[in-house]
């Protein structure tokens, strides 16, 4: 059986999974990545896996470090299940996922993709994403959701975007906008890419008149590099591994592999 088709065009898939956390100082930054790739043979092996962003954000002033994942399932089903798993099943040396730690402030959240699109390729054009969450208030606020999407995907398409998702938590009543974006052409610095952050993070919202109008209400919005991209793993020789998209000047796995081979 074929696998996923990642060549831009509509993403097939009807649910999401948000994992958000705060890095603490127990796992060395050297480490990190051999740790990441370990659990991606786990969690890429579910069924019905699509893909992961996995995120990174440094908070320059503090040194604040958030990660977590931004997951697209076949089913919504499927990622009920696979939020359930995560949450109470993975276990890797005695300590559940979420309960290292290396880990706090941790959430997770369940989604119904109302639309998804790539625009540019997955593979090579998608650096930096934006998650915004928005809860509903008034009645029958939901009812119009599934008239937003064809906007919604033309306006980012012709923002040059990378990828947009359209998600909505019925059971929270929340919707949410993941924005993808590539970093600019120039970029030829051997340091993080800031610029290609701040600029989609201070980019107009594509829901800011949803605030106007008085029916949602934003509740977070935050902005991350993309550390890894995960595809399935279906445990064959020729699973398509994780890519590292900003890398350098992110940590990479092959330098951690080739220490630890010492």
């Amino acid at each position: 059986m074929s696998g996923p088709n990642y060549e831009p065009g509509p993403i097939h898939c009807k649910g999401a999974v948000f994992d958000d956390f705060r890095l603490t100082d127990h796992l060395p930054p050297s480490a990190a990545p051999g740790v990441i790739e370990r659990d991606r043979l786990h969690m890429a092996a579910r069924p019905g896996f699509n893909r992961k962003l996995l995120p990174l954000r440094i908070e320059p002033e503090s040194g604040t470090v958030y990660s977590g994942g931004r997951y697209l399932l076949d089913t919504y089903e499927q990622a009920v299940a696979f939020c359930d798993w995560v949450a109470n099943e993975f276990e890797l040396d005695g300590v559940l996922i979420l309960n290292r730690p290396d880990f706090v402030d941790v959430s997770a959240h369940v989604w119904h993709v109302l639309g998804a699109h790539d625009f540019k390729p997955l593979r090579s054009a998608q650096h930096v994403y934006r998650t915004e969450i928005w809860k509903l208030t008034g009645a029958g606020a939901g009812d119009r959701l599934a008239q937003l999407w064809p906007g919604l995907r033309d306006e980012a398409a012709d923002a040059g975007r990378s990828a947009l998702w359209f998600l909505y938590n019925d059971e929270k009543a929340e919707v949410s906008l993941v924005t993808i974006a590539e970093r600019p052409a120039v970029y030829a610095a051997p340091t993080p890419d800031f610029l290609a952050l701040r600029t989609l993070e201070s980019a107009r919202s594509q829901g800011a008149e949803w605030e106007r109008e008085g029916w949602a209400r934003k509740t977070f919005d935050r902005t991350h590099w993309v550390f890894t991209i995960w595809f399935p793993n279906t445990g064959r020789p020729d699973s398509a591994p994780a890519l590292w998209p900003n890398s350098p000047p992110l940590p990479a796995p092959g330098d951690v592999a080739e220490r630890s081979a010492a």
